[in-house]
């Protein structure tokens, strides 16, 4: 379900679009770029004295620059002034999904049957709602401590393989132990097939602790151990449900009032036509005993 409801950990209370800091922005973006953005004064293009503007600091803008992400739109403006703050922490995670590219492709691109098949499979209360037409705006819980409302800023790096370069801008909302944070990331998340039926996929996610205290806690291993475990067990419901589906194990499905609707049986027509790898129509699914089976 696009790894999504994991990438936004983070930490100084803020709306999905805000104000961006201005000097923060023009600073680093003259910095990192040598780009000049309208409306910059020379001062606010001065570097910050606390900020070493290094390759390490500077390989975000640089990545986003290559992927091809607008520098001029108001969404990049406000993640160039995230960058642009003094505290950061950044968290990986990667691995392989025992799925095929088209699989993955499906479900990223179809967050809300993501869900309801999650829960059908898992008996979760995941919930994907899409915010505009486009689908790129959208608010996502995982039914047990993560939630928050995203932005899908790029599909692609630059052209070069739709879906599988993504790149995510949020305001999340975590409960670790007995702390509720709430807070903005950036995540980058790149698949890449190695075989008919693997993917690996790296998930770097930066997110920006609003003090010094909060920029220690956040880089403590302890509390990336908490953050891992989150994404793994999240990784763990969509690598089991698809692979259930993926084996003929369609009872869930039948089960699922969620997936019985219109809209929701088309999508599983599409899916069992990745799946199989051929196309479908909706008279190929019929219900017999709560089960969606293949008709012979």
């Amino acid at each position: 379900m696009r790894f999504l409801l994991f990438l936004f950990i983070l930490l100084s209370t803020t709306p999905l679009i805000m104000a961006y800091d201005q000097k923060s922005m023009c600073s680093s973006a003259k910095q990192c770029l040598k780009l000049d953005i309208a409306g910059c004064s020379a001062e606010d293009k001065k570097p910050n004295s606390k900020i070493k503007y290094n390759d390490d600091f500077c390989a975000p803008y640089i990545e986003l620059k290559k992927r091809g992400v607008s520098l001029e739109t108001e969404i990049s403006k406000e993640i160039f002034g995230r960058l642009g703050s003094q505290y950061r922490a950044i968290y990986i995670n990667e691995g392989v999904l025992q799925t095929t590219p088209g699989m993955m492709s499906y479900l990223f691109d179809h967050m809300s049957f993501t869900a309801k098949l999650i829960n059908a499979y898992q008996g979760g209360a995941y919930s994907i709602d899409y915010k505009t037409p486009n689908r790129r705006v959208f608010s996502g819980t995982n039914g047990r401590s993560l939630s928050g409302d995203f932005i899908w800023v790029a599909q692609d790096s630059a052209g070069q393989k739709l879906g599988f370069r993504n790149v995510f801008f949020g305001v999340g909302r975590v409960k670790i132990l007995r702390w509720h944070l709430t807070g903005t990331a950036i995540a980058f998340l790149d698949m890449d097939s190695i075989g008919k039926n693997q993917v690996r996929y790296k998930l770097t996610a930066i997110v920006f602790p609003g003090n010094a205290v909060l920029n220690s806690i956040m880089h403590m291993d302890a509390f990336k151990n908490i953050v891992a475990e989150k994404i793994n067990l999240i990784i763990k419901d969509i690598q089991e449900s698809s692979s259930r589906y993926a084996k003929g194990d369609k009872k869930p499905i039948g089960q699922s009032k969620a997936l019985q609707t219109k809209n929701e049986l088309i999508h599983l027509k599409e899916f069992e036509s990745v799946v199989q790898g051929t196309p479908w129509t909706l008279g190929d699914y019929f219900k017999k005993k709560g089960s969606y089976v293949k008709p012979k």
